[in-house]
């Protein structure tokens, strides 16, 4: 909590969050309070809280390093703050599991490279997956790949399947669709398409469809209220617990 009072640049809403996460953290800069805990130590609404968290981590203050995408329904996210952006000295850190289970990387979030994936009569090369995966800028003609296929890219590309700034979430906070009905849409999207051999260019654009048109009826939505489960919803949350 020193370090951030003396070294964080910010202030506001920011710097109460990190002094938050602070709070909680062990030497290391690892914490894992949910989202609620957080909006009530920083007296913010939850989904202006997880905004704040967000900016924290696109500035590189703070990182997830386990269960990204919440996990299964009641878990957290699992945080550290990057001390190296406060002291200026790159912490050396252990190795990382992401929400899966997986061997990671070290702070950065990198995680362990996968040689090859092997789908039904296909061996691919995870440096080709990665080719495959969206680059700012890039107007190269992406190749079709399956869902599994793209997941293991991202490991060895180092990236997450569902960023911390996808559009998904921006619109799904605008349509009033909350985190655990994401996780729930994400576990759901995963169970239709990493079994099968489908494949397509962009498969977050594919997951944003998915929330978008309410793929798997999840959820239903009032005028003037937050969405809701539906029965087949509250079937798939209590699946995922």
């Amino acid at each position: 909590m020193s370090l951030v009072w003396e070294r964080y640049p910010g202030g506001g809403s920011e710097l109460l969050a990190l002094l938050a996460l602070a709070d909680w953290s062990d030497d290391n800069g690892r914490c894992y309070p949910s989202m609620s805990s957080i909006s009530k130590k920083i007296r913010l609404k939850p989904r202006r809280a997880q905004r704040v968290v967000h900016k924290l981590i696109e500035a590189g203050f703070v990182s997830v390093v386990g269960n990204e995408f919440g996990g299964k329904p009641g878990a957290t996210r699992q945080y550290r703050i990057n001390l190296h952006r406060l002291t200026g000295v790159l912490e050396d850190t252990g190795v990382l599991e992401d929400a899966d289970g997986c061997t990671g990387g070290r702070e950065t979030g990198v995680l362990e490279y996968t040689q090859t994936v092997i789908e039904p009569s296909i061996t691919v090369s995870t440096r080709e997956q990665a080719r495959s995966l969206p680059v700012a800028g890039e107007s190269k003609k992406k190749t079709e790949i399956t869902l599994r296929m793209f997941l293991e890219a991202c490991k060895a590309a180092g990236e997450k399947p569902v960023p911390d700034d996808d559009p998904v979430f921006e619109y799904a906070e605008k349509v009033g669709i909350d985190h655990e009905m994401l996780v729930v849409a994400w576990a759901e999207f995963k169970a239709a398409y990493l079994p099968t051999a489908k494949r397509y260019k962009d498969w977050r654009q594919t997951f944003r469809n998915a929330v978008r048109r309410n793929w798997y009826k999840l959820w239903f939505l009032a005028e003037g209220q937050a969405a809701a489960w539906t029965s087949a919803g509250e079937q798939a949350r209590r699946a995922a617990a």
